[in-house]
Order: structure tokens, then sequence, then C-alpha cells
């Protein structure tokens, strides 16, 4: 609070209390959650303290984070003879480097943590995202390992083959929901991962993937990590 009082010019504590306490009721988030929201629209590094928060106070930080990827604007409306015009005021600049956005958007899109670790410095580099993609695919490839426990080594389709089928009653892993549709699924897509993505990066360098590509596929890994680390594992062997 003391970072964020000196960042603001302000003389006290107390005033950013006040802050923090409009962006709570804003949000309809805790104290703490708006704290570091307040600070990120600050480019005011907040890692180590959230670190100390609960599940609970993370989750809420990641639900209002995308209020900070955009500059608001007030649009006040005046009657002005006979006729309404719309008047922009109130443009609000946020001091956050595009560095910090970018980084407060991987924080968002990317919720796993070793999928993040691995993935925010390639993603917020300036070229080669391939690689991205390369290491996300992997983590997803050794998720599905750990969990499907394969008596040999299996890699790639083989390692999907083995622990999803589309069929849940002969599946290794079957998807939390128990919902056959949602089985047939996501057996459908990660297997569709492997060809599209993990082979390509991991046999080829593509220098095609621009920054944003390589956002939305990390991004949709996290997904699909979600899934597996929730799906339950039968002893069919």
């Amino acid at each position: 609070m003391a970072k964020l009082a000196h960042r603001l010019g302000k003389s006290n504590i107390a005033s950013i209390n006040v802050l923090v306490s409009k962006k709570a009721s804003k949000f309809g988030i805790s104290a703490e959650a708006a704290l570091v929201i307040l600070a990120k629209e600050h480019g005011i590094g907040t890692a180590i303290y959230q670190r100390t928060l609960d599940p609970t106070k993370q989750a809420e930080i990641r639900t209002a984070l995308p209020s900070i990827f955009v500059t608001g604007v007030e649009k006040n409306v005046r009657k002005e003879g006979g006729r309404h015009k719309g008047k922009l005021s109130g443009i609000r600049r946020g001091s956050m480097t595009p560095r910090e956005r970018l980084k407060a958007a991987i924080e968002y899109l990317v919720q796993d943590p070793e999928l993040r670790e691995r993935c925010q410095d390639m993603l917020m580099a300036s070229r080669n995202f391939d690689r991205a993609i390369n290491q996300a695919t992997q983590v997803l490839e050794n998720r599905i390992r750990k969990k499907a426990r394969p008596e040999k080594r299996l890699v790639g389709e083989a390692l999907v083959g083995f622990a999803f089928s589309p069929d849940s009653t002969k599946s290794v892993l079957q998807i939390a929901s128990g919902d056959p549709e949602d089985q047939r699924g996501y057996t459908q897509i990660l297997r569709g991962v492997v060809p599209a993505f993990r082979n390509k990066t991991h046999h080829h360098i593509i220098n095609d993937f621009s920054r944003e590509d390589a956002l939305r596929v990390c991004g949709f890994i996290d997904v699909l990590l979600r899934a597996v680390d929730c799906s339950q594992r039968k002893n069919n062997n």
C-alpha cells in the first residue's frame, strides 16, 4: 500500500484504503483482491503478495483482471437543440506498460501454475512463439501420462489413445462430468491436439505462430489440463 500511495502521490495510507474499498465494492471482491487489481493498474508488482492469499481471493483476482486490459471511457449524453449528442469524457489512462498488460493477460488466460511458469517468458518474448506451444503441449502430454500411468513409455497419439476412449466404459481416464458426449468430445479434441500442435512444434521450427496465436493455444491447453486433472482413473488393465 505504501508503494501505491507513493505512485499515486498520496500522503497517507487512509486515502489508499478508500480507493481499495471503492474497487472492492465495484467488482464485488475482497479488499485483498481489490488491492492487487489496483496495484496492477498502476504497474506495481504483486506476485509475492498474491502467493499469500487463499484460493478464493486468487480466483477473485483472475475474475477482475479483464478490467485492467482496456482504457475506461465515460460517456455523458446531453441534450442540445432538441438532439441528443454523445460526449466522450473522463478518459482514464492507466499507468501500466504494454509489457505489464501482457503479463496480466497471460495471468488471466493461463491459470495452471506449471503451464504459466513454463510458457510465460516465451509468450512475452519478441519472436519464436512456437516455443510456447511446444512447451504447452509438452505439459499437457506429461499431465496425461502422470494421470493415466501407462506401464510402458507412450508419447503423442499413442499416449492419448491409451488414456482416453470415446466410450467411457473402456477409457482409462473418464471425464469428470460422466457425460458420454463430454467423453467423446474431449477424447477427439485431445487426439487432434497432437497432430495439430504437439507434433508440429516438437519436430519442426514454425515461424508462422504469432504471439496472439500462442496465447490462444496456451489458454486452450489450460482448459484441457483442467479436464485431465479432474478426470477419474479406472483400473481397466
